[in-house]
């Protein structure tokens, strides 16, 4: 039995000394605000094997089969049968849209034959479509790739399509789970301890602009060691333009956003307030600086909230506040409606544009569907989390421009800055129904097109009488 116990307390010590010269190497250069880099070796590395592995999958599967898994038109065809069809087959976005067919004969564009049910099918098909796969639900939705990143959650399945294939798949799983996993999850729960220790000292200390100081120092410190727990590597823009005071704002596709923010710069926080997983964060914070929570479900909040935006906005002594205007995470693709309550307390406002790359992992986090400790899960079992932040210069709002206008231009610098998409709708519509007033609205628009088309009508019948 001593020999036995002696030969497991060998091996326990030969697997958890790496982890732990890992742990330690980690611990020192992030105190020192250094790096080895190892995490852009480690993701330029990914692209190599990510880029062999889509060779292997196209060459296998066969152009012709992935464009007919995508809804698209085969290359090869024969003009002659295009000729013949009543509709035109077009592509759009990857998806196959039917469109009726004018009659050739027609210089005006007008059809020459009488009006049948069957020629409006193919617009109601692309009415349905159009609802079905609309601009706003499938933002609240992972976004498909364009390439397989080896992860059986996003995309098809595409693992066992070749024996190649699926040992590149393998030994990807055992890497994400038997190595990386556990290690991330050592960093995340030395890292939560050392951030609790950390702010209950900092809490402690009396209000002064040494504490100011440290507070800044330990938090970037401790959000970067804790980045360690999802190997995230984010580049930063335009570092000239990094918040010192007022309010920044940023489009939101994850609780990580707070993480990646947080690692260059201190942000004193406002938000909802969450229980479970995320409350300990939330208090470890709000012992070292002035962050604001708050209940969404309590309407009485909003007017508290916005008189302690402005009272933080008001005070130079203040860091800069960090919020997500858009309420909630959209998927990395577009930029939602902006809640105006932000642009109404005044003061500058500092935009921040982020983007995910979607190929190491999907940073979205579809709060409807995945629990906080799921979707941390998810994260540290992706390959990596990377991404890019750029700093746009401050703004302000002009003179006569409602808070309305200024959130709208606001957005669509960040927008266009990050390559998304911006779009005008709320993204409450996530949790909830539209509006009975926007139906209403629309049902009215319809309603007055219908009236003016029976209008023309009748005046063209008067004239050819």
């Amino acid at each position: 039995m001593a020999l036995l116990d002696a030969l497991a307390t060998l091996a326990l010590t030969v697997l958890l000394t790496p982890f732990l010269v890992v742990l330690v190497t980690v611990l020192v250069l992030a105190s020192l605000g250094k790096s080895l880099g190892l995490r852009q070796k480690y993701v330029q590395f990914l692209l190599k094997v990510f880029e062999d592995g889509n060779r292997i999958l196209v060459k296998k599967f066969g152009r012709q089969r992935l464009a007919k898994e995508y809804g698209r038109h085969s290359e090869e065809t024969d003009d002659d049968d295009d000729d013949d069809q009543e509709s035109t087959q077009v592509i759009c976005r990857d998806k196959l849209v039917l469109r009726p067919q004018l009659d050739k004969d027609s210089d005006d564009g007008l059809a020459t034959h009488d009006f049948e049910l069957g020629d409006c099918l193919d617009y109601i098909r692309t009415g349905m479509e159009a609802i079905v796969d609309d601009e706003v639900t499938k933002r609240f939705s992972a976004e498909e790739l364009t390439s397989w990143n080896f992860l059986t959650r996003t995309n098809c399945q595409y693992e066992f399509i070749s024996v190649r294939l699926t040992i590149f798949w393998v030994v990807g799983f055992i890497l994400r789970y038997f190595l990386l996993l556990p290690l991330r999850i050592l960093i995340l729960v030395i890292g939560m301890v050392v951030m609790v220790a950390c702010t209950y000292f900092v809490g402690c200390l009396p209000e002064s602009k040494m504490k100011k100081s440290l507070n800044s120092c330990i938090s970037v410190f401790c959000f970067d060691f804790l980045s360690g727990a999802l190997s995230l590597v984010c580049t930063y823009h335009n570092r000239e333009n990094i918040p010192q005071c007022g309010i920044c704002v940023a489009n939101h596709t994850t609780p990580i956003d707070v993480l990646v923010l947080a690692c260059d710069n201190t942000y004193d926080m406002v938000g909802q307030r969450h229980g479970g997983f995320l409350s300990i964060f939330q208090r470890a914070l709000s012992r070292a600086s002035a962050h604001i929570w708050f209940e969404r479900s309590e309407s009485k909040d909003r007017f508290a909230v916005a008189r302690r935006l402005r009272e933080h906005v008001e005070d130079p002594e203040k860091l800069p506040i960090l919020i997500f205007p858009e309420g909630t995470c959209i998927n990395n693709t577009s930029v939602m409606q902006f809640k105006k309550g932000t642009f109404e307390v005044g003061g500058v406002i500092y935009p921040v544009a982020i983007k995910y790359d979607p190929r190491f992992g999907d940073a979205f986090w579809n709060s409807s569907k995945d629990s906080m400790v799921s979707y941390i899960y998810m994260m540290m079992t992706s390959w990596a989390i990377v991404c890019d932040v750029w700093y746009l210069p401050p703004m302000t709002r002009k003179e006569g421009e409602s808070s309305i206008d200024f959130a709208n231009r606001v957005k669509a610098e960040i927008a266009r800055q990050g390559g998304l998409v911006d779009l005008v709708w709320d993204g409450g519509l996530k949790r909830s129904a539209p509006k009975k007033e926007w139906k209403q609205q629309y049902q009215q628009e319809f309603s007055r097109r219908l009236k003016v088309q029976n209008l023309n009508s009748e005046k063209k019948e008067e004239k050819t009488e």
